[in-house]
């Protein structure tokens, strides 16, 4: 029955793409009622319409992508935020109501495969179809909102920032103005063991059983994850940790740096070789700052309250 009932909510939750209009039409102001997407935000408790902030919905131009902005009257700049791994803009409630605090507007994507946005679930070829879409969605900023723009990504979201970043050398032309990443994903937890599993199985099999860590000391957020949220999946499509090692390989053979970036990283967390990651990106990222959370785990974007204030917090927006 609880199946039964998640998918029902995901197949209404999925046809939202199909009605919303471009993004550019959107901000634009070429709107229609769109059924069912304030259920959407009142499901996954996001902020809704009133008189000093609007809600902006809408698809790119070849309707694969969906991407919702919220936009208050008085805004300082852009916050793009990319999502994790099996995330999507649902669950990024916390960071946008803060980031509204911060008089910026939010500007959010759910990735191929990820939440309203098309394609198979969770699957990929290679990160470069991720960061094509922010390119996009990056060229519908630029045109759209005024002020300096500001990535954030969570996990995946942060190797797929990190990599726009090194994908234009010239920082004198790059659009983002600063890059904050959150627990950025390079070697998950014992990848060199996993590597070879995946190395060995990949012949044999699509997709391998997800295994449910705990990425947070919320333990609502966890619990909300695994039993109420339509948009998870259960099983990891072989061909995206093909991606994944696709990333490592690329990452570790990319030219140096001086792009500023700044990691939040978390000292508790479970789901990635953290410590290692950072000297790999200390060598890569030559200026980069890191902040480190005492007792954070992975899934910063959605710790406990405590530990989400000092994350948020520490987020460099200027």
């Amino acid at each position: 029955m609880k199946n039964a009932l998640l998918q029902k909510s995901k197949c209404a939750f999925t046809d939202l793409r199909r009605q919303l209009p471009s993004f550019a039409n959107a901000v634009a102001g070429q709107k229609h009622a769109v059924i069912g997407f304030d259920e959407y935000l009142d499901f996954y408790q996001l902020p809704e319409a009133k008189h000093n902030l609007e809600v902006i919905a809408g698809t790119s131009e070849d309707q694969a992508t969906a991407i919702i902005a919220w936009q208050p009257k008085q805004s300082l700049g852009t916050a793009v935020v990319v999502h994790g791994y099996m995330d999507h803009i649902g669950l990024y409630g916390h960071l946008i109501r803060y980031l509204l605090t911060q008089h910026l507007t939010v500007v959010c994507l759910d990735l191929k495969g990820h939440g309203l946005s098309s394609g198979k679930t969770c699957s990929i070829k290679s990160f470069q179809e991720y960061v094509d879409q922010v390119d996009e969605l990056l060229g519908l900023c630029i045109s759209s909102f005024d002020g300096p723009i500001h990535g954030i990504g969570q996990s995946m979201g942060g190797a797929v920032l990190m990599k726009h970043c090194l994908n234009h050398q010239n920082h004198q032309l790059y659009s983002f103005d600063s890059l904050n990443l959150l627990a950025p994903l390079l070697h998950p937890l014992a990848w060199q063991k996993n590597r070879w599993l995946y190395l060995l199985s990949r012949w044999f099999v699509k997709t391998m059983k997800r295994t449910y860590r705990a990425s947070s000391w919320d333990q609502a957020f966890l619990d909300f994850l695994r039993y109420q949220d339509p948009f998870q999946p259960t099983r990891v499509p072989i061909d995206w940790i093909g991606a994944m090692d696709h990333w490592i390989h690329e990452f570790k053979q990319s030219p140096k740096s001086d792009y500023p970036i700044h990691i939040i990283q978390g000292d508790n967390d479970n789901t990635l070789d953290w410590a290692y990651n950072l000297t790999q990106f200390e060598q890569t990222f030559g200026t980069m700052t890191k902040t480190i959370i005492a007792r954070g785990n992975h899934h910063l974007v959605n710790e406990s309250l405590p530990l989400r204030s000092t994350i948020f917090s520490n987020l460099k927006l200027s």
